[in-house]
């Protein structure tokens, strides 16, 4: 580790390495509806095997030690460099989104604005997923602005815009935040659509992921294959339809008990 960083109260950045990342976007992935944010930016991290720049470290964060094997570690945020994309990117995820109320979410996304601004960065995508209320004509990706620069932006690439209701949580907050510092600002939002699919016994799309780095390539213009992706979202079906078929033999067992003792009865 290199140096702390501690501008507010209850959180604690330790910088892992430093990263000049001109003109680079941060890609927001927090865990939420789907995991849509989560997935995606495991597969960022991955695919361009990223660099680890920074820990954050907050008591806003949920109170507990994760063991991966032997070793434990606590709950946290971490910032991964992509430095050699064009543009280069900052991958900010972690196990959960900062909690306890707004104080901890202005927190913990303010001192990690106040870092990437250090670093060069200038625009803030974040990534999240959303279950419509119904399927309908909804897209598979919906995203939403602050500027009418921006939104013409995104429409540019032919992504519908939200035009009413409201986004929670850190990928609404950490945008909005960002596009008040004057940076270029955007979310971009996955639908989970455990209506067209199996049941979602899992709570994970990683379909939902797949469509919305799509746009994030476009948007950006990066390229990146996406094809291993494919694989993991066979496996979460399958999955799941394991676990659908073995709860419709367990209520049928049931049901089966149940007639055969009012027939003794």
């Amino acid at each position: 580790m290199k140096k702390m960083v501690n501008n507010y109260p209850n959180v604690i950045i330790k910088i892992v390495k430093e990263f000049n990342l001109k003109n680079g976007a941060l890609i927001q992935c927090f865990p939420g509806q789907g995991l849509v944010g989560r997935i995606a930016g495991m597969q960022l991290i991955e695919y361009f095997n990223a660099e680890r720049a920074a820990k954050i470290f907050s008591s806003y964060f949920p109170h507990l030690v994760i063991f991966q094997g032997e070793l434990g570690k606590l709950v946290h945020a971490e910032l991964w460099a992509i430095p050699k994309t064009k543009p280069p990117l900052l991958i900010l995820t972690g196990e959960s989104q900062p909690q306890e109320g707004p104080e901890g979410m202005f927190q913990v996304l303010s001192a990690t604005l106040d870092l990437i601004e250090k670093w060069g960065i200038n625009k803030v995508i974040a990534i999240g997923g959303f279950r419509p209320a119904s399927d309908g004509d909804t897209p598979n990706v919906t995203g939403f602005a602050f500027t009418e620069k921006e939104a013409a932006k995104l429409k540019e690439q032919g992504i519908k815009l939200f035009t009413e209701g409201r986004v929670s949580g850190a990928v609404g907050v950490l945008t909005a935040l960002a596009s008040e510092r004057g940076l270029e600002s955007y979310g971009l939002m996955g639908k989970v659509r455990p209506g067209e699919r199996q049941a979602m016994a899992f709570g994970v799309d990683p379909l939902a992921s797949k469509n919305v780095l799509e746009v994030l390539t476009k948007l950006l213009g990066f390229e990146m294959d996406l094809s291993k992706m494919d694989q993991m979202i066979n496996d979460i079906e399958q999955t799941e339809a394991n676990a659908m078929k073995a709860l419709e033999e367990l209520e049928r067992d049931k049901k089966q008990s149940k007639d055969q003792q009012s027939y003794y009865l």
